[in-house]
C-alpha cells in the first residue's frame, strides 16, 4: 500500500477503515492523511540529544612513560587548517539556535543554550557526537591517532558578521571504530545539543568599546567539522585539525545584549 509503512501498520489501518465501513472517498481521505503523517515523520526527525550541562567530559589524555625525569610542565600545541577550497563542499548542515537562558550577559556570566544541527543535503552525513575525546586514545599512549571533531561556536554579532565575538565553544569527537561516538544524519534529520559555559570577553579595546555602545545585538551558532590527529608525548601533545568543507546555513538569530561588569 505505502512502501514507507511497515506491514503491521498497514494492516492496522485497513482493519480500522473496514471495521467502520467507510465509503471509498472517506477511505481515500484517511489514507492520504496517514501517508502525509508517516512520510513526513520519516523525512524529518530528531535522532540524537546531548545535554552537556549534565555531563563530566573526559578530555585528559594518558601520557607515555618518560625515559628520564621531567620538569612536570606539559604543553599542548594545536594547529587548525580551515577549508582549503570553498568552491568544493561536501554535504550541508543547518544550525539553529533554539534558546538562550536570558538575553543580557556580563563578562563572567554563565550562559546556557540549545542548538540543533540538521542535514539539509540530499545525502547522509556523519558527525562526531561525543564530548569524551580521551576515550578515543589507543591503548598505546604513544601512538598517533585520528578522529573526527566538531566545533560549535556561539557568536555575538554587531551589525554584520564582520564584527563578532565568540561567547561559548563546544567540541564533540568521534571515530567509526568507537561505538556511539558518531551519528549519521539522513536528509532532514537533526540532533539537539544543550551546552553551558562561563563567558569571557576579549580584552581588545575595540570589542570593549562596542560592548559599551551596545553594538552586539544578536547571537547565532556556527559549526565546523574537522579530521584531527593527535600525538601525545611524556611532556606535550600536538593536534593537527583539517577542516572538512561543508556548506552551512542558518535561519533566525537571537536577540542578545552584552555588558561589562560596571554597566
Amino acid at each position: 500500500m505505502f512502501p514507507w509503512m511497515n506491514l503491521g501498520l498497514q494492516l492496522a489501518v485497513l482493519s480500522f477503515l473496514f471495521q467502520y465501513r467507510m465509503r471509498p472517498l472517506q477511505i481515500i481521505s484517511c489514507l492520504a492523511l496517514v501517508a502525509i503523517a508517516t512520510s513526513s515523520n520519516c523525512r524529518a526527525q530528531e535522532v540524537g540529544w546531548l545535554d552537556l550541562t549534565r555531563m563530566t567530559m573526559r578530555k585528559d589524555f594518558r601520557r607515555p612513560a618518560a625515559s628520564t625525569p621531567g620538569t612536570g610542565q606539559r604543553a599542548s600545541v594545536f594547529a587548525d587548517y580551515h577549508c582549503a577550497d570553498t568552491t568544493r563542499k561536501t554535504g550541508a548542515l543547518h544550525t539553529e539556535l533554539e534558546s538562550l537562558d536570558r538575553q543580557r550577559y556580563r563578562d563572567g556570566d554563565w550562559l546556557r543554550f540549545e542548538v540543533t544541527i540538521k542535514n539539509v543535503d540530499s545525502r547522509p552525513i556523519q558527525i562526531p557526537f561525543s564530548p569524551d575525546v580521551a576515550d578515543l586514545q589507543p591503548e598505546d599512549a604513544a601512538q598517533k591517532f585520528g578522529y573526527s571533531a566538531l566545533q560549535l561556536t556561539l557568536w555575538a554579532a554587531a551589525g554584520n558578521d564582520f564584527r563578532k565575538v565568540g561567547l561559548v565553544t563546544v567540541r564533540l569527537y568521534g571515530d567509526e571504530d568507537h561505538a556511539n561516538t558518531m551519528v549519521t544524519l539522513s536528509p532532514g534529520q537533526w540532533v539537539r545539543i544543550a551546552g553551558r559555559d562561563k563567558i569571557h570577553f576579549p580584552a581588545d579595546r575595540t570589542v570593549v568599546d562596542l560592548i559599551h555602545s551596545g553594538a552586539f545585538e544578536r547571537a547565532y551558532t556556527q559549526v565546523s567539522v574537522y579530521h584531527s590527529e593527535t600525538l601525545v608525548t611524556p611532556a606535550a601533545s600536538a593536534t593537527d585539525s583539517h577542516e572538512i568543507c561543508i556548506r552551512q546555513t542558518r535561519d533566525k538569530d537571537f536577540p542578545i545584549a552584552l555588558a561589562t561588569p560596571e554597566q
